[in-house]
């Protein structure tokens, strides 16, 4: 039965949170029974870098729990079953924009 909630993945969400200033922490809910999600930077440069955490306070000033991508990848997650979660992003480049998926 797991499984089959896992397979029925039907409605997609896309927020758009701008990274107004560098090096700060921004946040997003993402929608219950999230099964698949996805957070990138539009346009993003290889010689920038972005930070993902699930935890408040540990993405503007580096601080584990967190991970970091160059900015022109995807990180995903895939096979998930998440209520009540928010992402926390930060950026190493002013006015980057994150793009966040989320299906469930």
């Amino acid at each position: 039965m797991g499984n089959q909630r896992l397979l029925e993945i039907t409605t997609p969400y896309i927020y758009n949170v701008t990274l107004t200033a560098a090096d700060t922490e921004y946040s997003q809910a993402l929608p219950a029974q999230t099964k698949r999600f996805s957070v990138s930077i539009r346009d993003g440069a290889d010689t920038n870098n972005f930070r993902v955490a699930f935890v408040t306070g540990k993405v503007a000033t580096p601080t584990a729990p967190y991970a970091k991508y160059p900015a022109d990848v995807e990180y995903y997650e895939d096979g998930v079953f998440l209520n009540g979660v928010t992402v926390y992003v930060a950026g190493s480049h002013a006015g980057d924009v994150a793009q966040i998926i989320a299906w469930t």
